[in-house]
């Protein structure tokens, strides 16, 4: 027997050389990059930036922009006075694709809007995004008009370009078209806009920001909008809190131009806060 397995082992050691070798293919896994984020946050103040909610996820925000000019005597910063208020729920329907539903109390504005990343540029140096934000406005409570009347309807849409230096800046551009930005006038008019963000980073929790809107062409309300703040990030909260002279929280309200003169004495205090929920 023991002889047997000798022969046996003997034959297969002389024989398995010459038989056919299987290639063994191996790939290496495909390196997937990190998600490019520049703005921490999926919005500025008014204008949204080219960050993107994970897929599943649920954003919830509101917002404040007290009416007073902080300025105003007896009024505690304008904080005692009448606000317009904007709360919404924005929920990323892919890695690149988000949909927001909010409301405002200013004319029951009801606003629904959908962001599409469209391109990644991973430059060292200033690495870039491109995405377009389109959305369209429900003015629900109107004065001396039905709800119902499309004359309360309005539609606008954002180029956003995102961009960062040194990873500490980060830069917006956003031209921005609006259709209808006068609801009350018997004309339809519309308005062709280019809003600038700038954050900078001074550390992983708190940071300082700039936004403006400046009407190139069409309608606009008495003057440009401008504001600048603070911002606070820990746990999926973002809270912002900043001067402006704007006091429109959706962004059909908000592209059609401010009331007050950009002076020291019109400034108005606003808050946003977002947090980022996951189930």
């Amino acid at each position: 027997m023991r002889n047997k397995l000798v022969i046996l082992s003997l034959l297969i050691l002389f024989i398995a050389p010459g038989l056919p070798a299987q290639s063994v293919k191996w790939k290496p896994k495909a390196k997937t990059e990190p998600k490019l984020e520049l703005f921490h946050s999926t919005q500025n103040v008014h204008f949204v930036t080219a960050t993107f909610l994970r897929r599943g996820e649920f954003e919830y925000e509101i917002s404040h922009r007290f009416l007073p000019p902080i300025s105003t005597e007896k009024s505690f910063l304008g904080i005692d006075g009448p606000a317009r208020i904007r709360m919404g729920l924005a929920y990323g329907i892919t890695e690149q694709t988000m949909l927001t539903l909010a409301r405002s109390n200013l004319n029951d504005n009801v606003d629904v809007q959908l962001k599409q990343l469209l391109c990644t540029w991973r430059n060292g140096a200033a690495p870039t995004l491109i995405a377009v934000n389109i959305g369209a406005s429900w003015n629900t409570e109107v004065v001396n008009r039905s709800a119902a009347d499309h004359k309360n309807v309005q539609y606008y849409a954002h180029l956003i370009l995102n961009t960062m230096l040194k990873k500490k800046l980060a830069i917006g551009l956003v031209p921005s078209y609006l259709y209808n930005s006068h609801i009350y006038c018997p004309t339809t008019q519309y308005s062709f806009t280019v809003g600038t963000n700038l954050q900078y980073y001074v550390s992983h929790i708190w940071s300082v920001f700039m936004e403006s809107n400046t009407t190139l062409t069409g309608y606009r309300g008495q003057y440009n909008s401008l504001l600048v703040g603070i911002e606070l990030e820990t746990g999926g909260h973002f809270f912002k809190i900043f001067v402006g002279n704007n006091a429109a929280p959706n962004p059909s309200q908000f592209l059609a131009g401010s009331d007050l003169k950009l002076k020291t004495g019109n400034l108005r205090l606003g808050f946003n806060i977002t947090r980022i929920l996951k189930f």
